[in-house]
């Protein structure tokens, strides 16, 4: 039987299809992990680090949080824990979408005492996509809508929207670079970080 270089890059065309499907992975919500941010708060430039890490209690729930610290200057510094629960939920093959709600704290540390242990409180219901691109790049968008109570300016609420990449180095290990920019009151906030995961 002869078979037509057109046959032979069809069906190899074909096979390649059905090897990415084959090969679509279940998103783990386990995992620890690290980062670093660079954070403009209305043009006021910020450093972030964080650690933190996901535990999965079933398919369909996990509980997530972190620890970390804002370095807005040398007089001004934040301490920040956040605590969260997910809900993930299957879209299809190669798409998961993600509803959660996340609360942080953070409590400044300044040597000017009118800045000193002021407290923010926010509260966040976000939803994420999560897609595999291919077989080891894994594509997130974000949104969602954050409540604020400040002791140094009041109460306000706003959106939040994001997008990253994230790229298997191994099955376990990832890299992942996101920016994100929210509109909470009069404050403006654009963050693009680079962080590292080790899922189990």
């Amino acid at each position: 039987m002869n078979i037509s270089k057109k046959q032979l890059l069809g069906l190899g065309l074909v096979a390649a299809i059905a090897t990415v499907q084959a090969n679509a992975k279940e998103f783990s919500y386990t995992y620890v992990e690290g980062g670093f941010s660079d954070v403009d708060i209305d043009n006021t430039d910020a450093d972030y680090i964080y650690g933190g890490g996901s535990l999965a209690l079933d398919r369909n729930i996990f509980v997530r949080g972190s620890l970390g610290n804002l370095d807005v200057n040398k007089n001004l510094e934040f301490d920040t824990v956040s605590i969260g629960v997910g809900h993930p939920m299957k879209m299809s093959e190669r798409s998961d979408l993600v509803l959660a709600l996340d609360y942080s704290f953070a409590e400044s540390d300044s040597k000017n005492p009118a800045l000193d242990n002021a407290d923010i409180d926010t509260l966040t219901g976000s939803v994420t996509s999560r897609t595999w691109l291919t077989n080891n790049v894994e594509g997130n968008l974000m949104g969602g809508l954050a409540h604020q109570d400040a002791d140094f300016g009041g109460t306000d609420t706003g959106a939040i929207l994001g997008a990253g990449v994230r790229v298997y180095v191994v099955p376990q290990f990832s890299l992942a670079a996101n920016i994100s920019r929210s509109f909470i009151g009069d404050l403006d906030t654009d963050e693009i970080g680079v962080s590292a995961r080790l899922q189990f």
